[in-house]
């Protein structure tokens, strides 16, 4: 293998978080006590990278015109403004450059994309045996404002449980089939990614708290970003969303900050503070949510 897949650890106790910087700047996996979250493409893993050709790597979703790597990255939004509905293969694709390296924490940078002039810079850092935070940047290069998003995706290995905590339930499918796999709770809508069915969904994050189950049901991953505003717009409409394939063992839980017009030379941030838990930890720390649970 080439050094485009040369990884990064950084290790708490029996949290270990790897770093791919080669292959888009992602957050490859996440280990907590010998069990593993994210999902990693058996079908590209180890490929000799050209980020020019990267529509033409292997493929079990030809629907989507672009490889699914696997991990955690950080997209531009809207995805309606990406070239040839895909995102830019510099900034998913390409080599990042580590600019900073701690026993807690790795910085990496991505080159400017040529279309949008946009570059991605991902601090990560380890907190403690089981909290990790992800520092989001976009930065502009360009000569013209952009209307740009910051959007963090996790491919998580199902099976997986997603639940968003909201007083009045509500979800908003964007494509596929949802039947026996979404549920309205009592102030909640949970995510049931138990098998390969293709859909995807938006949803309100009041409180801007997420609660995953994974691992087969032994572990429990909360994420927390800042509450939406009520001046907040965000470039799916929707503060959070979830994926489920219809083709590979993954979901995706997808994080949205809010969009602005981003002008030359400004820079847009958003932050992620991620903790995890096994059940009789979680379980006291969640015991107001009997419904969640």
């Amino acid at each position: 293998m080439s050094n485009r897949w040369s990884v990064h650890h950084l290790q708490q106790d029996t949290l270990r978080l790897t770093l791919l910087p080669g292959i888009g700047g992602r957050l490859w996996d996440v280990t907590f006590q010998e069990s593993s979250l994210l999902f990693q493409n058996p079908d590209l893993t180890g490929l000799a990278m050209d980020e020019t050709r990267a529509g033409s790597l292997p493929t079990r979703s030809p629907q989507f015109g672009f490889p699914l790597w696997g991990g955690e990255k950080t997209w531009i939004a809207p995805d309606s403004s990406w070239a040839n509905g895909a995102p830019s293969a510099v900034l998913d694709s390409g080599a990042y450059e580590v600019t900073s390296k701690g026993s807690n924490h790795l910085k990496m940078v991505s080159p400017v994309c040529p279309n949008s002039q946009l570059s991605i810079t991902r601090l990560v850092t380890i907190n403690s045996g089981n909290e990790w935070t992800i520092d989001h940047s976009v930065t502009s290069y360009g000569s013209s404002s952009r209307w740009t998003g910051i959007w963090s995706v996790m491919m998580l290995d199902t099976p997986a449980k997603i639940a968003v905590e909201m007083d009045e339930p509500v979800m908003q499918p964007v494509f596929g089939d949802v039947d026996g796999m979404v549920a309205k709770g009592d102030g909640c809508v949970v995510a049931d990614c138990k098998r390969q069915q293709q859909f995807k969904i938006g949803l309100s994050n009041p409180t801007g708290r997420t609660v995953i189950r994974c691992c087969k049901d032994t572990l429990w991953l909360e994420c927390l970003v800042a509450k939406p505003q009520p001046s907040d717009r965000f470039a799916h409409q929707y503060p959070f969303e979830i994926f489920n394939s219809g083709d590979y063992d993954y979901c995706e839980a997808e994080w949205h900050s809010p969009a602005r017009s981003l002008s030359p030379n400004e820079t847009l941030q958003f932050r992620q503070v991620f903790r995890l838990s096994a059940d009789k930890d979680a379980t006291r720390s969640l015991r107001n949510e009997k419904e969640m649970i």
